[in-house]
């Protein structure tokens, strides 16, 4: 699995730096923050499915800080930290880079954040669309 993973952040990064001129600080940094957002993304539609199926409830306020600026950085960070220390760390990147360049598949990272994307919206939509799945 994290072989996978490693793979999906590979192109997401060639394509970054392809987009930034060769830029490999920004296409870095901009690969992690993509990733990291792909992966609150599908967190979210994981547990909205969960929660829809199972009827679920979770007393968010009970678990997460009321104040917002507080929320959102931890929620980030809980995200980010991972993928700092699966690819950042020691410059492991330029390992992975390395091992995984030759084996691309020039769209997975694309692919993996747009569907993602497509997925959370029919969820959102599905659920505005039907209230009913809420109560």
């Amino acid at each position: 699995m994290l072989k996978i993973y490693y793979r999906i952040w590979v192109s997401l990064f060639l394509n970054i730096k392809t987009a930034q001129n060769g830029n490999q600080n920004a296409a870095l940094i901009l690969s992690f923050l993509v990733l990291t957002a792909v992966n609150i993304m599908n967190t979210l539609l994981v547990s909205m499915l969960l929660i829809l199926i199972f009827e679920i409830r979770i007393e968010t306020d009970k678990i997460l800080s009321m104040n917002p600026i507080i929320r959102n950085w931890s929620i980030l960070l809980l995200f980010l930290v991972p993928n700092y220390f699966l690819i950042g760390y020691n410059k492991h990147y330029e390992i992975l880079v390395d091992k995984y360049e030759k084996q691309n598949i020039k769209n997975l990272g694309r692919n993996y954040f747009f569907i993602s994307f497509i997925l959370i919206f029919i969820l959102i939509f599905s659920t505005i669309a039907f209230p009913e799945f809420l109560t």
